[in-house]
């Protein structure tokens, strides 16, 4: 079942034994990049610090790959940043790499981590989870259930914040830069030209007829109620087509041609999106723990 990251972790192993460069930084991604927002705003950082004299090397490389350039750089890096779990680590020699775990949630509505797997898959956590260094979260508040999700000794916890966050700094949060980006999507979508604008953002549900959501979320009873003055936008979870079947497969097509409602699923900036809404509406998502920073009202609409 492992023989993948076995064979992966055996390529790294020989090429670990090539010298390692002190500045270099591998960023592990997934192959879903709506959750890679963590790991950009670390390479922007680093990008900052190398114009103003300092001297990082980083590449993006994604977790399942076997290409052997891709390895190479990878084994020789100090520093490794990832956003999911890894199961070829429990393989690897990482001595002398400091691994720092930033996830790609905030919340803590939902099983994550270690609670979501199957007891061959936590054997595996178990062997790897001591290898990570670091575990960056949001808050002291939530370190003591982060340690037990990752399987790691909460003294490895550290409140230093979600990356991502930092976008909402004075430049992106002024007059100027909230009416051009107002103005940039309403070129694109123009249904959202003068009306406030309601996003709904569900999680996945494990179960498909639960991940059905507009089986429990009436748009058509919703938009009557709203009224001409808002415009509704979707964004469903990047992982909610694993979870559904044929039968509660939700066509987004049809939805959004039906009700003329937007649909922002896929759209990677969710940080943008944020901004935009003027009422987030979701229910187990750590996105809105990131909303709850520009002081905007939420709903949750919990099944």
């Amino acid at each position: 079942m492992y023989e993948k990251h076995k064979i992966y972790a055996k390529i790294f192993n020989v090429l670990r034994k090539f010298p390692q460069k002190s500045n270099k930084i591998t960023l592990l991604t997934n192959k879903n990049h709506s959750f890679e927002a963590n790991l950009e705003y670390i390479a922007k950082e680093l990008d900052n610090r190398n114009n103003n004299g300092k001297n990082y090397e980083y590449k993006f490389i994604p977790k399942d790959s076997l290409s052997f350039a891709n390895i190479r750089d990878f084994a020789s890096s100090k520093y490794v940043f990832l956003v999911d779990n890894f199961f070829p680590l429990a393989f690897m020699n990482v001595e002398g790499m400091k691994w720092v775990q930033l996830w790609h949630g905030t919340g803590l509505f939902k099983k994550f981590g270690y609670d979501l797997l199957n007891d061959e898959d936590k054997k595996i956590m178990e062997m790897f989870a001591p290898k990570i260094d670091l575990v960056s979260v949001s808050s002291e508040n939530v370190a003591d259930i982060y340690a037990r999700n990752f399987y790691v000794d909460k003294s490895k916890v550290k409140p230093f914040g979600v990356p991502r966050n930092d976008f909402y700094d004075e430049e992106h949060l002024s007059d100027a830069y909230l009416s051009e980006l107002r103005e940039s999507f309403e070129k694109d979508y123009p249904q959202l030209k003068g009306k406030k604008l309601v996003l709904y953002a569900p999680t996945f549900r494990e179960d498909p007829k639960n991940n059905a959501v507009f089986n429990h979320f009436d748009i058509e009873k919703f938009l009557n109620e709203l009224g001409d003055e808002y415009a509704l936008a979707i964004r469903l979870h990047p992982n909610y087509k694993r979870f559904c079947d044929e039968e509660h497969n939700i066509d987004l097509d049809d939805l959004t041609s039906r009700y003329d409602i937007i649909n922002f699923t896929g759209f990677k900036d969710e940080q943008k999106l944020l901004l935009l809404a003027d009422i987030l509406i979701a229910d187990y998502s750590s996105i809105m723990v990131d909303y709850t920073i520009l002081k905007k009202p939420a709903i949750l609409f919990t099944y």
